[in-house]
């Protein structure tokens, strides 16, 4: 039986399983753009490596108001990338439960868009199809759950550009229209900034971890 892959937008509400979404979600000025990876940690609870746009002051904030965060580090310099160590909320741990049950992998990382209604999250899981399916038929009925595109996994995504956040697909559009990747380059990352509204630096960070996530998931790494 061929190992199959199922990727899927899952609609979360301002109580939905991770812990610090809804403040995130309620705050304009920042945002949840993506999780790398999320681990158990023997002493309970769990190691979380994850990325915000936009306001990290108010990221740290939050951070420091959720009863569930034990500790985090987001330094200044980090462009939004985070650990955190939190508990598990109740659907959280649902969730996790019901991955473990009928033995889906989820493929990393899982993205996010923000609505008006509480975020949008663009995950793969992968097994096999009657695994996959009762799966996602003992999720919570709170998170929505609508099919994207279904088929056999050979090591890759069928789509690398869905491992890619928002913004960072904003910015891979900018580089090929703008002639970055030209041979030879006719736009800088200072172009690009410029374009953007934001530091030469910050682009170079945001092409290295699209260039990153485009070759893994081509690679199938």
């Amino acid at each position: 039986m061929p190992v199959r892959y199922a990727t899927a937008r899952i609609s979360i509400q301002e109580d939905g399983p991770h812990p610090t979404a809804a403040a995130i979600h309620r705050h304009p000025d920042v945002r949840l753009a993506c999780i790398y990876y999320t681990n158990p940690v023997k002493s309970g609870g769990y190691a979380e490596l994850l990325e915000f746009e936009g306001d990290l002051a108010a990221a740290r904030q939050i951070l420091r108001e959720s009863d569930d965060v034990r500790r985090f580090e987001l330094p200044a310099a980090s462009n939004g990338l985070c650990y955190v160590y939190f508990e598990g909320t109740p659907q959280f741990e649902r969730v996790r439960d019901v991955m473990f049950e009928h033995a889906v992998v989820v493929r990393w990382p899982i993205t996010f868009e923000r609505g008006g209604e509480g975020l949008t999250a663009l995950a793969t899981f992968v097994g096999t199809t009657d695994a996959i399916q009762a799966a996602r038929d003992a999720l919570p009925p709170e998170l929505d759950f609508r099919l994207e595109r279904i088929g056999e996994f050979r090591g890759q995504l069928a789509d690398p550009l869905s491992t890619l956040t928002d913004r960072q697909r904003e910015v891979l559009d900018l580089a090929l229209a703008q002639g970055y990747y030209e041979v030879p380059r006719q736009a800088t990352q200072a172009d690009l900034a410029e374009a953007l509204d934001c530091s030469p630096a910050t682009v170079g960070d945001h092409l290295r971890r699209i260039e990153h996530n485009l070759v893994t998931a081509i690679a199938g790494g």
